[in-house]
């Protein structure tokens, strides 16, 4: 887990975004689904964070319980941490991304529903 509270807006990262759907939304589409006969799914994605890819460059310190005798060396991240400012945004970016590969439509009201 990365030490995201030590980032600082416009030096580490610009911008921060957590996806949650507005409850809005929620009284619209399940009486919309009921009315219709609709199915429903919920998705839950398990270690999610860990699956978007970062834009910027990333250092961290070596995490807690790695050896090493050069207290100089850092990590490089490849992909986003639980912890950092970044992780739900590129999340975010990469599920849009294959959502709208797939043929689902982003919603202009609310960002966390898409539509097929």
């Amino acid at each position: 887990m990365a030490k995201g509270f030590h980032q600082v807006v416009g030096c580490d990262f610009n911008e921060a975004f957590s996806p949650v759907i507005k409850p809005v939304t929620i009284r619209l589409i399940i009486p919309l689904a009921l009315t219709n006969k609709w199915d429903l799914f919920q998705l839950d994605v398990n270690n999610a964070f860990l699956n978007g890819h970062l834009e910027q460059t990333i250092y961290m310190q070596e995490p807690q319980g790695f050896e090493s005798s050069d207290k100089t060396l850092v990590c490089k991240l490849q992909k986003a941490l639980y912890g950092l400012k970044q992780a739900p945004r590129q999340w975010l970016d990469r599920l849009k991304g294959t959502l709208l590969q797939l043929g689902f439509v982003a919603s202009k009201c609310d960002p966390s529903l898409s539509v097929y």
